[in-house]
């Protein structure tokens, strides 16, 4: 069995200092220098095994290119083919074609005119979406900022999507269970939103009841058949409060939403808790 490099290389040097030829010193040093020679070697064939793979996936690639390229230069051969059919057919009916084809040139420069005018209408609105996507992020951000203290305490939440609004309360922060008379605490942050919503122009306000699949105890069944009535009534309770602090009532709604549209599951008494709520959206206007 033939021996390594290394071991070979380091029966030799015990070879030499058993037989005096080098001290114990010079054995080491060598012996040191050769682990470190056998490292590299081993880097190195470690790179190369590297750059060979390397080697073999940029040769995968340049054969894809050139294929892709061959390709490509067929399609080009068949447009330019197609293009000199196209034009020696417009040249032998280039007498009967000249009427068609001033009228084609008339066409296209109307069109041209149009495509103007479109393309100011096009930046005039992508400016005004610009400026209300603007407009809306700074809406969100005071939201966020005036309700922080809701938000802080688990009471409320804020979300933006496409333009749209969306201040959560739930129903704790806002009525007892069972009811649809606001709680005098709710006060202060129903007003703190209708300051900030009687400053709202252009747009919505919709003001939106849901409730939990489960019926309270509390529930009196008979003004509150099911989610639908106690839902409206409560959203219906917030909508007169926003407009007693001077929203203007043209741009306020009251839906009701009962217990169809859960932001969570109707099982968990958390996720219960989390669907009894009143949502206010500001939306842009139809």
């Amino acid at each position: 069995m033939r021996l390594n490099l290394p071991i070979r290389f380091h029966l030799a040097l015990l070879v030499l200092v058993a037989g005096g030829c080098v001290s114990t010193g010079t054995f080491e040093q060598k012996s040191t220098e050769a682990d470190t020679l056998v490292k590299e070697l081993s880097s190195l064939q470690r790179e190369r095994e590297e750059l060979v793979q390397a080697k073999s996936v940029l040769e995968a690639r340049q054969a894809q290119l050139t294929s892709e390229v061959a390709a490509l230069a067929e399609q080009r051969n068949k447009c330019e083919t197609d293009r000199k059919s196209v034009e020696e057919l417009l040249d032998a009916k280039e007498d009967s074609l000249s009427t068609s084809i001033f009228n084609l040139r008339q066409q296209v420069s109307d069109l041209s005119g149009t495509n103007i005018t479109l393309k100011k209408d096009v930046e005039n609105l992508l400016k005004d979406r610009t400026e209300e996507v603007r407009k809306t992020s700074s809406s969100y951000d005071e939201f966020l900022d005036l309700m922080k203290d809701e938000i802080a305490r688990g009471e409320a939440t804020v979300s933006e999507l496409k333009g749209t609004l969306t201040v959560t309360l739930f129903i704790p922060l806002l009525f007892e269970s069972g009811t649809a008379e606001l709680k005098k605490t709710s006060g202060p942050t129903l007003r703190k939103l209708a300051g900030y919503l009687k400053g709202v122009k252009e747009k919505s306000i919709r003001v939106e009841g849901y409730t939990e699949t489960v019926l309270s105890a509390s529930w009196s069944l008979q003004q509150y058949p099911t989610g639908w009535e106690l839902a409206s009534a409560r959203a219906v309770a917030v909508t007169r409060f926003l407009q007693n602090e001077g929203v203007n009532p043209l741009v306020l709604s009251a839906v009701s939403y009962g217990e169809y549209r859960p932001l969570s599951d109707n099982i968990s008494e958390l996720g219960r808790a989390r669907n009894r709520r009143i949502q206010i959206v500001v939306i842009p206007k139809e």
